[in-house]
């Protein structure tokens, strides 16, 4: 409790300091905050798996119109993606009742470039959550998610990157949680001196320095109960 409320405080905080209309990394359930990897640098969240879902919301503390992005871009689209929710034009399930009505989001068709436009509508909008873009971790790197402000007509303003560090999954069996199955695969490899590229040993050999041993338990148990969903 006393950790949520801390993370609760650095939020409100850091709303207030980086600006009116803010983002945030939550997990799956979109009430979780995730982690900063370092409380002291905001936005840098703490290392995810390969395979973990979170939830990017988008708020604001006051009422008025307003429009944005969600970005990533270059080579960190090979390592994470965003998704809108909904199947029907402007993904009315990204968007929130209190953005107002008429709100909608749009996704870039651009090569190179996986995000979303952002824009809240005509009236009844309300400070509150406004969108909300679900991420997904697919590959093992860093992707840098670029927040952006629609100064029109002078263009886009970047306010922050939310920075993610993806690392290799634990959750082996792909069940979508990290339990006694995993660590039973783990164990099937243990000693085992013949890992290698691209399996290594059904994935136990997180360090893949060829060998199953302490310190892939060491990593596979920083991660223990962990859920990619």
């Amino acid at each position: 409790m006393k950790k949520l409320f801390l993370l609760t405080l650095f939020f409100s905080i850091a709303s207030a300091a980086f600006g009116k209309v803010s983002a945030r990394a939550y997990r799956a359930d979109g009430n979780t905050p995730l982690e900063l990897a370092d409380v002291n640098i905001p936005f840098k969240y703490q290392d995810i798996m390969v395979g973990t879902r979170l939830t990017i919301i988008i708020d604001s503390n006051v009422v008025e119109e307003w429009s944005g992005s969600l970005i990533i871009e270059n080579d960190d689209v090979n390592d994470g993606e965003l998704f809108g929710r909904g199947s029907d034009i402007g993904y009315p399930n990204s968007c929130l009742k209190e953005a107002g009505v008429g709100a909608s989001v749009f996704d870039w068709e651009e090569p190179g470039i996986d995000g979303f436009d952002l824009y809240t509508g005509y009236m009844d909008i309300e400070a509150n959550d406004w969108f909300i873009i679900d991420y997904n971790a697919t590959d093992i790197g860093d992707c840098n998610v670029g927040f952006y402000k629609h100064n029109i007509p002078v263009g886009s303003e970047l306010l922050y990157y939310l920075e993610f560090s993806h690392v290799r999954t634990r959750d082996f069996d792909d069940s979508t949680n990290v339990d006694s199955v995993d660590f039973a695969i783990l164990a099937s490899y243990w000693q085992q001196t013949d890992c290698n590229d691209p399996n290594w040993c059904e994935g136990s050999d997180l360090d893949t320095d060829g060998t199953v041993d302490a310190n892939d338990l060491r990593l596979f148990t920083d991660y223990w109960l962990e859920s990619t969903r």
